[in-house]
């Protein structure tokens, strides 16, 4: 990963530092703007510039409200007064709002059902409804903010849209909000070759295009499970694991876990351990993400004064009616846009002659030869269901009464190891990534159940775990 918090990463941390990857702090700047799909020329105007430092930095005007004097011919002062009012004002909103969601994201001070509530309803429950706020309007402000900054917000960091945004599970936004408050943003020193390079230095099994189509039981040795493997020369079977531990996305294991569920005799325990692992992961929802590098300014703010390091983009719900022509390179409007202006190595600074972009989900079209290159991938995106089904992955093991579920101390689920943890008559099933651990499916939860895994493989063997997953 190049770059992450450090309030909502901690095990990532003490991970790259106990593997001696280097990294700084990098705060980003934020701007949120809108996008108007309606008119011809395309319009995008900066509602909110976040200028970073966790906040220290305070907000920026928009050029638009700067500029506003200009198109006046007399007045200009006038002009320039209403517009500073006019930003004092918002900011203060915008700090009194920030303030309270904050009293919200307090551990101690959350209501005991938070945990059954997704965000639509939460946002939707804590609009403020007594008479002095109404007379204020604080109700329409309230409104305001958990639509034109929380859902992009959250839709950038979970690459979903606003659909998904709204039915995901609040507790672990308010989680994100709270762990990340006065913390500090890291980008790797080195770029994430170091990382992988570090990460695979002692692996000395590793199989390139060797696509796994199945897992089997071994009929001649039941304590063991065969893994089949789709290569250039044909298939290739590998015997004798006693443990298989699936590190990729729900959506790819629920195949391969039938597969094996079905070279088990059909009154197996282990078979229907296996199948409770199925029917667990098949409650996880995957949405497709477009990743784009690319030198196209049009989808960041056409004034550099409202450019910042990460550049939000929205459309006004009214203009997501229409469905635009699908495109391998576009998404739906109901998405937030997020282009990252890119930093290139000081070695090619001098040799790069225009910026370099990274865009997250365009929902307008990147001109054909201003793309540098195109990634498409599935994330996961927290659900109701799919929280209720993590607890067969992942259990909270302790928790203060000040910390939050993502600060709990946390153990494997029933579910998982597939009997293995009370048997060794039978190969362990284990499953870790994102998905498998609490809060919103990033790279910590590959780390923690990973470690969890680990942990839970060492018990089953009846062997201490290293210090090296100390960590």
């Amino acid at each position: 990963m190049r770059s992450f918090q450090g309030g909502y990463y901690p095990h990532l941390i003490a991970l790259y530092t106990k593997l001696g990857v280097s990294f700084r702090p990098k705060d980003f700047s934020y701007s949120f703007s809108l996008f108007d799909l309606a008119e011809k020329t395309h319009r995008m105007r900066t509602t909110i510039i976040y200028n970073g430092a966790s906040g220290r930095d305070g907000v920026g005007m928009p050029s638009w409200l700067r500029d506003l004097h200009l198109y006046r011919k007399g007045c200009r002062a006038v002009t320039r007064a209403f517009a500073l009012g006019l930003f004092i004002l918002s900011a203060i909103q915008l700090l009194v709002c920030y303030v309270r969601l904050i009293f919200f994201a307090l551990p101690p001070a959350r209501p005991k059902r938070l945990n059954t509530l997704t965000f639509e309803a939460w946002a939707a429950e804590t609009v403020p409804r007594n008479f002095i706020a109404r007379a204020l309007g604080f109700d329409a402000i309230w409104r305001s903010f958990t639509h034109d900054v929380l859902i992009p917000l959250f839709s950038a960091v979970c690459t979903a849209p606003e659909e998904a945004i709204n039915a995901h599970p609040v507790e672990d936004f308010l989680d994100y909000i709270w762990l990340t408050l006065g913390t500090h943003h890291y980008v790797v020193s080195k770029g994430v070759r170091d990382v992988v390079k570090r990460l695979t230095s002692n692996l000395k099994q590793i199989h390139l295009s060797s696509r796994i189509v199945g897992v089997h039981a071994d009929h001649n040795d039941p304590h063991v499970a065969s893994i089949e493997c789709s290569t250039k020369s044909g298939t290739i079977t590998h015997h004798g694991f006693h443990h298989i531990l699936f590190a990729t996305q729900a959506t790819r294991v629920g195949s391969l876990l039938s597969s094996y569920a079905s070279s088990l005799p059909s009154d197996s325990p282990a078979r229907h351990a296996v199948m409770a692992q199925f029917h667990c992961v098949e409650a996880f929802h995957y949405i497709r993400t477009i990743v784009i590098n690319h030198s196209d300014e049009t989808l960041i703010p056409a004034d550099r004064r409202d450019r910042r390091d990460l550049n939000l983009v929205t459309t006004l719900r009214t203009e997501r009616t229409t469905s635009p022509t699908w495109s391998p390179h576009r998404v739906s409007p109901a998405y937030t846009m997020a282009t990252q202006i890119l930093t290139p190595p000081p070695a090619l600074k001098a040799e790069l002659a225009v910026p370099v972009f990274q865009t997250t989900n365009p929902f307008i079209n990147v001109q054909d030869d201003r793309i540098l290159s195109v990634a498409t991938l599935e994330r996961a995106v927290l659900t109701m269901h799919a929280k209720d089904a993590l607890r067969g992955l992942y259990a909270e093991k302790r928790r203060a009464w000040w910390q939050c579920a993502a600060e709990a101390e946390s153990t494997l689920g029933d579910l998982q190891g597939a009997g293995r943890r009370e048997s060794d008559a039978r190969p362990g099933i284990w499953l870790c990534g994102s998905y498998a651990y609490v809060g919103i499916p990033l790279l910590e939860g590959c780390v923690v159940s990973a470690r969890n895994v680990y942990q839970g493989i060492c018990e089953s063997e009846g062997v201490r775990p290293g210090a090296a997953s100390l960590f």
